[in-house]
């Protein structure tokens, strides 16, 4: 980062491996980073650290992405081999050599910190997206207005910022759903009877 503009717009935080990798994803949520750059294999030149890291970086990354679903996650290395067999995604890990060759070199539309900037950017426009229309949605049911479409919606909207923010408590959509079905049917009761109510008073 330092030896490129992108200085001017990334701030690095820099953390050695802890040796305990909920203590390490606790810390990580603590900094509260726009995204996860790890080293693949954690206990090569240890000069700093005396301890022996029990996990690698895919594994520090995969902790991150099942507690933020779609959370900006990259994974740095020079066994790709390895990296690529231990990831659930293969987009996350990168070939250290990116971080210092040139476009001409590569091949590539842009180097790897601008592909870090562009899926942070992208991450936070999603949230932000989904948080403007579940809002504009849920005024939308407050006024009665809300079409069945539009509730189906809103359960998919809130199910997924869930994810982002802590994918380990999310509420299964199944009992959203059954929440939602609950509050049809008293929808479709109360008319029933209102029905029932009008039919009556045709019958006089």
């Amino acid at each position: 980062v330092e030896k490129t503009n992108t200085n001017e717009s990334i701030e690095v935080i820099s953390e050695y491996p802890l040796e305990n990798l909920e203590e390490m994803i606790q810390l990580i949520f603590k900094l509260n980073p726009d995204a996860v750059i790890s080293d693949f294999m954690l206990n090569e030149y240890k000069d700093e650290i005396t301890y022996n890291v029990p996990y690698n970086g895919v594994e520090l990354v995969n902790e991150v992405l099942a507690i933020r679903k779609g959370f900006p996650c990259f994974v740095m290395t020079s066994f790709d081999d390895s990296a690529i067999k231990e990831s659930d995604d293969v987009n996350i890990v990168y070939i250290k050599d990116i971080l210092h060759k040139q476009e001409k070199d590569t091949g590539a539309k842009a180097n790897f910190l601008e592909r870090v900037e562009k899926q942070i950017q992208h991450y936070k426009t999603r949230i932000q997206e989904a948080e403007s229309k579940l809002a504009e949605l849920v005024k939308l049911r407050n006024e009665g207005k809300a079409t069945l479409s539009q509730e189906k919606e809103i359960i998919d909207l809130d199910h997924f910022l869930e994810m982002a923010v802590d994918n380990r408590n999310v509420i299964p959509i199944e009992y959203k759903s059954l929440s939602n079905i609950s509050r049809l049917d008293t929808i479709i009761n109360k008319v029933d009877s209102l029905l029932k109510k009008v039919e009556g008073n045709e019958d006089e």
